[in-house]
């Protein structure tokens, strides 16, 4: 009887929790389960979770692959060892194709609503003229990724979106915790991920009352509404995000550059205190394109940081160095030695990527608290964006089981 045999039946016996059985199993197999989800506009995303023995008590890690310009195929397979290591610590990972790649290909047919309902008011997905009107035209069941234009890649921001919904289900089943997350991206799949973070910082979750619906307009041209007056608001839930981990982060989408600077700086404001999400910037040594990007996002997030300047015993004389907050010690950036490959390629074995990542996560756990979750309960609760003073924009009513497209040029995103 090998161990696993001899805690089962022992499990049964009440001489120890089915919980340590579980999550021996989980350490010991490290097995994702195949798992598909929906997004806002009705695409199928499918992809792999690797659900935690550590459950709630752990972190999460959202894997996002580089979306590779007309083609359909994904890079996720890069991150499975990564992955299995950080479930053999106890934490829980998705991994997922973007919308267009490799299996992340079926839609519904809402997904060529190109307009809002005329009767319930509920949105439609305008982005998704950017894919033809003579497909929108035809209603295909499938999309590939090979027929996106390079602004149509800004959509994959609502996949994003969809995930961290997932995880949210997730939680509320123990399997992981989504109220401390890591998102690992790399290359001009970093951008659209730092938009998405940035965009936590300005989600809230609400309490609303509302009236009864009412029909308005004409016989002809109906439209039910009704009025809602929000009582609570919650705090913003960039809060749940720990930090962002950078593989040859490159600042643009498709070759359109974006304004990444504004983003970093909203992720890791430091309003949020002790609580401001920290950034790992990970490049090829021999990768001078992915240093120099590294190195000056580096420097408008955290003044004064070098990553290749190890700090030095000062001598008489020498002016005082910057120090750094001391809760920003682990916005950082990493050169792997030797190593003249880009994104999640710096990954295989024979490279110090991997384990630098997991060492740390290691410390950086130590250093910060890991909030353990709560229930998220997604499908009852409202939620809003508002930038600044602005006025407040649904994201999601109660009922609703996807947060509504994501309005990305609040942060200065294009216009979809």
């Amino acid at each position: 009887m090998d161990r696993r045999q001899h805690l089962q039946t022992i499990a049964s016996l009440g001489l120890v929790s089915p919980s340590v059985f579980t999550g021996l199993a989980r350490a010991q197999d490290a097995k994702p389960d195949r798992v598909k989800f929906s997004t806002c506009d009705g695409v199928t995303l499918e992809g792999s979770f690797y659900p935690g023995s550590m459950g709630k008590k752990g972190s999460t890690f959202l894997f996002l692959h580089q979306p590779q310009p007309k083609a359909n195929t994904s890079t996720q397979a890069n991150f499975v060892p990564l992955a299995e290591e950080l479930a053999k610590k106890g934490h829980s990972s998705l991994l997922f194709d973007f919308r267009g790649y490799g299996n992340s290909t079926s839609v519904a047919p809402e997904f060529w609503n190109l307009a809002d309902d005329p009767v319930t008011g509920l949105p439609g997905h305008p982005h998704n003229k950017l894919l033809g009107q003579t497909l929108a035209m035809r209603r295909p069941a499938s999309i590939s990724a090979t027929m996106f234009p390079a602004r149509y890649l800004w959509a994959l921001v609502n996949d994003i979106a969809a995930a961290k919904m997932f995880l949210d289900e997730r939680n509320d089943r123990g399997d992981c915790n989504s109220s401390s997350l890591y998102v690992v991206a790399e290359g001009e799949a970093c951008p659209l991920a730092s938009l998405w973070m940035a965009s936590q910082f300005s989600l809230k979750r609400v309490e609303i009352t509302s009236s009864a619906p009412m029909i308005r307009g004409n016989v002809f041209r109906p439209r039910i509404t009704q009025n809602e007056r929000i009582t609570k608001t919650y705090p913003v839930e960039g809060l749940d995000l720990m930090a962002g981990i950078w593989l040859s982060y490159k600042p643009s989408v498709g070759g359109l550059n974006a304004p990444v600077d504004r983003w970093l700086r909203e992720i890791t404001s430091n309003k949020y205190g002790k609580n401001r999400a920290q950034m790992m910037f990970l490049y090829g040594a021999k990768d001078n394109d992915a240093k120099a990007t590294a190195k000056r996002l580096l420097s408008s997030v955290r003044p004064g940081y070098d990553p290749e300047k190890p700090a030095k015993d000062p001598k008489p004389g020498d002016k005082a160095p910057m120090k750094a907050p001391s809760d920003q010690l682990y916005t950082l950036g990493l050169p792997v030695p030797d190593c003249n490959l880009n994104g999640s390629k710096m990954l295989r074995p024979e490279f110090s990527a991997q384990g630098g990542i997991v060492d740390y996560v290691g410390k950086f756990g130590e250093s910060r608290t890991v909030t353990e979750a709560t229930q998220r309960n997604n499908r009852s609760t409202a939620m809003i964006w508002q930038v600044g003073n602005g006025p407040p924009i649904p994201a999601k009513m109660e009922g609703e089981l996807t947060l509504r497209a994501t309005p990305i040029q609040l942060w200065g995103g294009p216009t979809l």
